[in-house]
Protein backbone atom coordinates (compact mmCIF):
# COMPACT_ATOMS: atom_id res chain seq x y z
CA UNK A 1 0.00 0.00 0.00
CA UNK A 2 2.89 2.27 0.94
CA UNK A 3 4.36 1.48 -2.26
CA UNK A 4 1.57 2.37 -4.77
CA UNK A 5 0.83 5.78 -2.71
CA UNK A 6 4.78 6.54 -3.94
CA UNK A 7 4.08 6.00 -6.83
CA UNK A 8 1.26 7.59 -6.90
CA UNK A 9 2.85 11.05 -5.64
CA UNK A 10 5.52 10.33 -8.32
CA UNK A 11 3.73 10.72 -10.94
CA UNK A 12 1.61 13.74 -9.33
CA UNK A 13 4.90 15.39 -9.44
CA UNK A 14 5.97 14.38 -12.83
CA UNK A 15 3.21 15.55 -13.83
CA UNK A 16 3.66 19.04 -12.25
CA UNK A 17 6.80 19.03 -13.09
CA UNK A 18 5.88 18.78 -16.50
CA UNK A 19 2.88 20.86 -16.88
CA UNK A 20 5.04 23.66 -15.32
CA UNK A 21 8.22 23.34 -18.43
CA UNK A 22 5.28 23.81 -20.74
CA UNK A 23 3.96 26.95 -19.12
CA UNK A 24 0.51 25.64 -18.40
CA UNK A 25 -0.14 24.29 -22.04
CA UNK A 26 -1.56 20.57 -22.06
CA UNK A 27 -3.07 18.13 -24.78
CA UNK A 28 -6.06 16.47 -24.94
CA UNK A 29 -5.64 12.37 -25.30
CA UNK A 30 -8.25 12.65 -28.48
CA UNK A 31 -7.53 15.55 -30.71
CA UNK A 32 -4.23 17.11 -29.44
CA UNK A 33 -6.36 20.34 -28.74
CA UNK A 34 -3.88 22.95 -26.76
CA UNK A 35 -4.81 24.36 -23.53
CA UNK A 36 -3.31 27.33 -22.16
CA UNK A 37 -4.52 28.61 -18.60
CA UNK A 38 -1.81 30.47 -17.85
CA UNK A 39 -0.76 32.49 -21.51
CA UNK A 40 -4.16 32.29 -23.21
CA UNK A 41 -6.17 35.76 -23.18
CA UNK A 42 -9.89 34.30 -22.81
CA UNK A 43 -11.22 35.49 -26.36
CA UNK A 44 -14.91 36.66 -27.77
CA UNK A 45 -16.32 37.95 -31.08
CA UNK A 46 -19.09 40.06 -30.04
CA UNK A 47 -20.51 41.46 -33.06
CA UNK A 48 -20.82 45.40 -33.04
CA UNK A 49 -21.40 46.62 -36.11
CA UNK A 50 -22.03 44.81 -39.48
CA UNK A 51 -19.16 43.95 -41.47
CA UNK A 52 -17.91 43.80 -44.95
CA UNK A 53 -15.04 41.40 -45.27
CA UNK A 54 -13.12 39.95 -42.46
CA UNK A 55 -9.70 40.78 -40.68
CA UNK A 56 -9.14 37.07 -40.48
CA UNK A 57 -6.98 35.14 -43.22
CA UNK A 58 -10.01 32.47 -42.41
CA UNK A 59 -12.97 33.83 -40.42
CA UNK A 60 -13.36 29.92 -39.39
CA UNK A 61 -10.84 27.70 -36.99
CA UNK A 62 -8.72 25.64 -39.21
CA UNK A 63 -7.19 22.78 -37.83
CA UNK A 64 -2.91 23.40 -37.94
CA UNK A 65 -0.26 23.88 -35.53
CA UNK A 66 2.36 26.25 -34.23
CA UNK A 67 6.03 26.21 -33.46
CA UNK A 68 7.08 28.40 -30.69
CA UNK A 69 11.21 30.58 -31.34
CA UNK A 70 12.87 27.64 -29.03
CA UNK A 71 11.36 24.82 -31.29
CA UNK A 72 8.69 23.29 -29.31
CA UNK A 73 5.81 22.28 -31.82
CA UNK A 74 2.08 21.87 -30.99
CA UNK A 75 0.26 19.68 -33.51
CA UNK A 76 -3.77 19.23 -34.29
CA UNK A 77 -4.92 22.63 -32.84
CA UNK A 78 -7.96 24.60 -33.95
CA UNK A 79 -6.35 28.05 -35.08
CA UNK A 80 -7.78 31.27 -36.69
CA UNK A 81 -5.31 33.96 -37.53
CA UNK A 82 -6.36 37.93 -36.91
CA UNK A 83 -4.28 39.98 -39.54
CA UNK A 84 -5.15 42.89 -38.06
CA UNK A 85 -3.68 42.44 -35.21
CA UNK A 86 -1.17 39.76 -35.45
CA UNK A 87 -3.34 37.83 -33.03
CA UNK A 88 -3.35 33.78 -33.11
CA UNK A 89 -6.88 32.42 -31.80
CA UNK A 90 -7.30 29.46 -30.46
CA UNK A 91 -10.49 26.74 -29.71
CA UNK A 92 -10.18 23.51 -27.09
CA UNK A 93 -12.63 21.10 -27.07
CA UNK A 94 -15.60 22.97 -25.28
CA UNK A 95 -15.96 25.41 -27.65
CA UNK A 96 -13.72 28.26 -25.64
CA UNK A 97 -11.54 30.18 -26.84
CA UNK A 98 -7.97 31.74 -26.01
CA UNK A 99 -5.90 34.69 -27.84
CA UNK A 100 -2.76 33.11 -27.75
CA UNK A 101 -0.07 35.67 -25.91
CA UNK A 102 3.40 34.44 -26.67
CA UNK A 103 5.23 34.64 -29.49
CA UNK A 104 5.53 31.95 -32.35
CA UNK A 105 8.06 30.81 -34.88
CA UNK A 106 5.45 29.37 -37.73
CA UNK A 107 2.25 28.69 -38.07
CA UNK A 108 0.43 26.30 -40.07
CA UNK A 109 -3.25 26.54 -41.44
CA UNK A 110 -4.91 23.72 -43.15
CA UNK A 111 -8.25 25.50 -43.97
CA UNK A 112 -9.11 23.72 -47.31
CA UNK A 113 -8.74 19.83 -47.05
CA UNK A 114 -7.87 19.78 -50.58
CA UNK A 115 -4.83 21.83 -50.29
CA UNK A 116 -1.50 21.78 -49.05
CA UNK A 117 -1.63 24.13 -45.48
CA UNK A 118 -0.56 27.52 -45.37
CA UNK A 119 2.57 28.32 -43.65
CA UNK A 120 3.03 31.71 -41.81
CA UNK A 121 6.69 32.74 -40.31
CA UNK A 122 8.11 34.89 -38.11
CA UNK A 123 11.42 36.52 -36.90
CA UNK A 124 12.27 38.56 -40.19
CA UNK A 125 14.53 41.91 -39.73
CA UNK A 126 12.16 44.50 -39.08
CA UNK A 127 11.35 46.52 -42.39
CA UNK A 128 8.39 49.06 -42.61
CA UNK A 129 5.27 49.14 -40.52
CA UNK A 130 6.88 45.18 -39.92
CA UNK A 131 8.71 43.78 -36.72
CA UNK A 132 10.72 40.90 -35.95
CA UNK A 133 7.30 39.19 -34.78
CA UNK A 134 5.06 40.13 -37.67
CA UNK A 135 3.92 36.99 -39.55
CA UNK A 136 4.13 36.21 -43.16
CA UNK A 137 2.80 34.33 -45.21
CA UNK A 138 5.01 31.76 -47.29
CA UNK A 139 4.12 31.60 -50.96
CA UNK A 140 7.22 29.75 -52.07
CA UNK A 141 10.39 28.73 -50.12
CA UNK A 142 13.82 27.65 -51.52
CA UNK A 143 16.86 29.92 -51.95
CA UNK A 144 15.18 32.54 -51.30
CA UNK A 145 11.62 32.97 -49.60
CA UNK A 146 9.06 34.52 -51.16
CA UNK A 147 6.81 36.73 -48.43
CA UNK A 148 3.36 38.09 -48.28
CA UNK A 149 2.49 40.79 -45.22
CA UNK A 150 -1.26 41.81 -45.34
CA UNK A 151 -2.38 44.99 -44.00
CA UNK A 152 -5.54 45.33 -42.77
CA UNK A 153 -7.26 48.94 -42.70
CA UNK A 154 -11.05 49.32 -42.24
CA UNK A 155 -13.40 52.26 -42.85
CA UNK A 156 -17.03 52.85 -40.62
CA UNK A 157 -19.80 54.06 -42.02
CA UNK A 158 -23.91 54.84 -41.97
CA UNK A 159 -26.34 54.56 -44.27
CA UNK A 160 -28.70 57.33 -44.70
CA UNK A 161 -31.12 58.07 -41.40
CA UNK A 162 -29.46 54.68 -39.86
CA UNK A 163 -28.38 53.92 -37.04
CA UNK A 164 -26.38 50.76 -38.03
CA UNK A 165 -22.46 50.98 -38.13
CA UNK A 166 -21.07 48.77 -40.60
CA UNK A 167 -17.45 48.44 -40.92
CA UNK A 168 -15.49 47.25 -44.66
CA UNK A 169 -11.99 45.74 -44.37
CA UNK A 170 -9.72 46.31 -47.02
CA UNK A 171 -6.84 43.79 -47.70
CA UNK A 172 -3.72 45.49 -48.63
CA UNK A 173 -0.79 42.41 -49.75
CA UNK A 174 2.84 43.56 -49.73
CA UNK A 175 5.46 41.17 -50.71
CA UNK A 176 9.37 40.41 -49.59
CA UNK A 177 12.47 38.40 -50.69
CA UNK A 178 14.10 36.90 -48.17
CA UNK A 179 17.64 34.90 -48.28
CA UNK A 180 19.86 33.45 -45.74
CA UNK A 181 22.72 35.67 -44.46
CA UNK A 182 20.40 39.14 -45.96
CA UNK A 183 18.13 41.83 -44.72
CA UNK A 184 14.39 41.87 -45.96
CA UNK A 185 14.27 43.18 -49.61
CA UNK A 186 10.33 44.57 -50.53
CA UNK A 187 9.72 42.91 -54.36
CA UNK A 188 10.29 45.84 -56.67
CA UNK A 189 8.10 47.43 -58.89
CA UNK A 190 9.35 46.21 -62.48
CA UNK A 191 9.81 42.97 -63.89
CA UNK A 192 13.85 44.14 -64.49
CA UNK A 193 14.71 45.26 -60.98
CA UNK A 194 13.87 42.22 -59.52
CA UNK A 195 15.93 40.14 -62.21
CA UNK A 196 18.87 41.94 -61.26
CA UNK A 197 18.08 41.23 -57.51
CA UNK A 198 18.02 37.11 -58.71
CA UNK A 199 21.06 37.57 -61.51
CA UNK A 200 22.21 34.42 -61.00
CA UNK A 201 19.22 33.17 -63.25
CA UNK A 202 18.99 35.60 -65.24
CA UNK A 203 18.60 34.14 -68.48
CA UNK A 204 15.99 32.25 -67.25
CA UNK A 205 13.69 34.04 -65.93
CA UNK A 206 14.09 36.68 -68.43
CA UNK A 207 12.60 33.67 -71.21
CA UNK A 208 9.90 33.39 -68.95
CA UNK A 209 8.99 36.78 -68.18
CA UNK A 210 9.24 37.33 -72.00
CA UNK A 211 7.78 34.00 -73.07
CA UNK A 212 4.85 33.65 -70.54
CA UNK A 213 3.72 37.82 -70.71
CA UNK A 214 4.18 37.91 -66.46
CA UNK A 215 3.72 40.74 -64.26
CA UNK A 216 4.82 41.39 -60.70
CA UNK A 217 1.92 42.85 -59.69
CA UNK A 218 -0.03 39.27 -59.96
CA UNK A 219 0.67 37.73 -57.31
CA UNK A 220 0.30 34.09 -59.30
CA UNK A 221 2.86 35.41 -61.55
CA UNK A 222 5.28 36.35 -58.75
CA UNK A 223 5.05 33.23 -57.84
CA UNK A 224 5.60 31.80 -61.03
CA UNK A 225 8.94 33.97 -61.37
CA UNK A 226 10.39 33.29 -57.73
CA UNK A 227 9.28 29.13 -58.03
CA UNK A 228 11.29 29.22 -61.23
CA UNK A 229 14.29 31.09 -59.57
CA UNK A 230 14.20 28.70 -56.52
CA UNK A 231 13.78 25.42 -58.99
CA UNK A 232 17.01 26.74 -61.27
CA UNK A 233 18.79 27.58 -58.39
CA UNK A 234 19.27 23.95 -57.45
CA UNK A 235 19.82 22.77 -60.43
Amino acid sequence: MLRTLLVICLLIGLSNSSQAQLGSYSFSRGSNVLYNDGYGIPWSNPVLYNTEGSPFYDTSFCMGSLQLPNGKTYNGIKLKLNLEDQKIIFEVEDGKAFVLSIPVARVELGCNASSQPTIFRSGFTAIDKQNDRSLYQVLDSGKVLLLKYTEIRFKDSKAYNSNDMTRSYRQLPSYYLWMPGKDMLKVPSNETELIALLSDQQKTLNDAIYKEKLKLRKETDLIKIISLYNRSAVK
